[in-house]
C-alpha cells in the first residue's frame, strides 16, 4: 500500500507549484496501483494522518470543480468553502487514521508535500513505524533568502532537519539537493539517499499547436505574488519601455502570497494602472484559462530570483512560447535543457528591459526563441512515474 501525504492540495483549490505537482503524483499512482493508493491529510488538531472527505478528494482531483472564475487565493471567503468545511469537521474522528498501527514493511508513506508547519513534529515516530517514508524536497528558500514577507526561518530549519529522519528524500533539481546536503552538514547530519527527480510537464494531453505571436506585443508573468519572484523589477523594467513609448502589455498570473509582498506589488500595478500603462493582475485562473493565456501571448517573463525549480518555465515552453528568464541555480538548469529561453540578469531592470525589447522589436531573435521552444522535448508524468516508482520500490 502507497500512502500519500496530500494535505495542501486536498485542502484548497490553488493549482500552482507544490499543489499541481502534487495532484500529478496522485493520478499517476492512482492509475497505476488503484486501490493500492491511499491518500491522507495531516489533521492538526487530531495530530494524526486522516482519510480525504468528499470534498477534499474533489480539491484533489478537480480543483476547479469548486469556483468558476479568477480569484486572488480560490476558495477563501466563500460560504459554500466554509459550509462545507463545517461539515466536514463532524466527521473528522471518523477518518483518523492510526497510520503506525497499519502500515506494514512492504507499504510505503509517501510525502510530496511542503511540511513547512507543525506535521513534522510528528515525525519522530516514524523510526518506530513498519514500511519506508520517503519526502519530496522543493526548495531550501526560507533558508537561502531569509527574512522574507511572512516567513517562519526557524520552523523551515526544523523541517529541513526533520527530513534527515525520512529513510529517502527525493528531490526536484541538482540545486535543491546541493542545498540540503548543505545543510545538513551545517547541522551535522549524516546524509539520507537524496535521487533528484526533475518535475515533468504539469498538463496531460497533447503539446499546443500554437503559431508564433509576436503581433499581439503581450506579455505573461505566472507567478504567486511575493517580493523574491522580482514583479518589482519587471515592472520598473516595462515602465522603462513604456516611458520610451514602446507598445506592449503585461498581465500577471497567480495567487496572492504574504500580505505586504502582495501588497506592495498590485499597489505599483495599480499606480501603473493609473498612468495608462497596459498591466493587470488576473488574478489565480483555471487551466483552460490558463491555456488561453499562454496561447495569446507572445512571450512570457520569469524574472524570479531563485527557484526550486522553476516549472512555469516548463509551462510557457510547452505552450511554445518563449521566457525571458535568468540562469542562476535550478532556473538555469532548466533553461539549459534546450532552446527557447532568453537568459538574463533578472535582477538588474535594465538588462531585463534590454531582453524584453529585443523580443518585441527584433524579429529574428524572437523567431529562433519560438523555434528553440518548439524543439524542446519534455519529461511527461509516464517517465517521472519510471523514476518515481523506482524509488518507491527501494533497493
Amino acid at each position: 500500500m502507497i500512502y500519500l501525504d496530500a494535505t495542501l492540495a486536498a485542502s484548497s483549490p490553488v493549482n500552482m507549484g507544490v499543489n499541481r505537482t502534487v495532484r500529478g503524483i496522485h493520478r499517476h499512482l492512482a492509475a497505476r496501483h488503484g486501490a493500492g493508493l491511499q491518500p491522507l491529510r495531516w489533521d492538526f488538531s487530531g495530530k494524526t494522518f486522516a482519510r480525504l472527505s468528499a470534498r477534499e478528494l474533489e480539491f484533489l482531483e478537480r480543483p476547479f470543480a469548486s469556483y468558476q472564475k479568477p480569484s486572488a487565493i480560490p476558495g477563501r471567503g466563500c460560504w459554500r468553502s466554509g459550509w462545507a468545511a463545517w461539515k466536514d469537521s463532524r466527521t473528522r474522528p471518523e477518518r483518523f487514521v492510526d497510520l503506525g498501527a497499519r502500515m506494514q514493511p512492504e507499504d510505503v508513506l509517501l510525502i510530496p508535500d511542503l511540511c513547512w508547519d507543525r506535521r513534522i513534529e510528528a515525525w519522530a515516530q516514524f523510526s518506530r513505524w513498519p514500511g519506508r517514508k520517503i519526502a519530496v524536497f522543493h526548495d531550501a528558500m526560507p533558508l537561502n533568502i531569509p527574512g522574507q514577507s511572512g516567513s517562519n526561518d526557524a520552523l523551515f530549519r526544523e523541517y529541513v532537519r526533520a527530513l534527515a529522519r525520512l529513510d529517502t528524500v527525493i528531490c526536484i533539481s541538482n540545486e535543491v539537493r546541493d542545498d540540503l546536503l548543505r545543510y545538513w552538514k551545517q547541522d551535522g547530519i549524516a546524509p539520507r539517499p537524496t535521487p533528484v527527480l526533475p518535475w515533468p510537464v504539469p498538463f496531460e494531453g497533447p503539446r499546443p499547436d500554437n503559431p508564433p505571436h509576436r503581433e499581439a506585443r503581450h506579455l505573461i508573468y505566472v507567478a504567486r505574488l511575493k517580493l523574491r519572484k522580482n514583479h518589482l523589477v519587471l515592472l520598473e523594467a516595462c515602465e522603462r519601455l513604456w516611458a520610451e513609448g514602446l507598445g506592449f502589455s503585461l498581465d500577471l498570473i497567480g495567487v496572492e502570497d504574504a500580505f505586504w509582498d502582495t501588497r506592495r506589488i498590485l499597489a505599483q500595478v495599480r499606480r501603473l494602472a493609473a498612468r495608462g500603462r497596459p498591466v493587470r493582475w488576473r488574478k489565480h485562473i483555471s487551466d483552460a484559462e490558463l491555456a488561453e493565456a499562454y496561447r495569446e501571448a507572445s512571450f512570457t517573463v520569469f524574472p524570479s530570483r531563485m527557484e526550486g525549480f522553476g516549472l512555469p518555465i516548463i509551462e510557457s515552453l510547452w505552450h511554445r512560447r518563449p521566457v525571458i528568464c535568468g540562469s542562476n541555480g535550478a532556473i538555469g538548469e532548466v533553461a539549459a535543457e534546450g532552446g527557447g529561453c532568453r537568459l538574463v540578469d533578472q535582477n538588474d531592470p535594465a538588462a531585463l528591459a534590454g531582453a524584453i525589447r529585443s523580443l518585441l522589436d527584433d524579429g529574428a531573435a524572437y523567431q529562433h526563441c519560438y523555434e528553440g521552444a518548439c524543439a524542446r522535448t519534455f519529461r511527461s508524468w509516464e517517465d517521472y512515474g519510471r523514476g518515481l516508482d523506482e524509488v518507491l520500490r527501494g533497493p
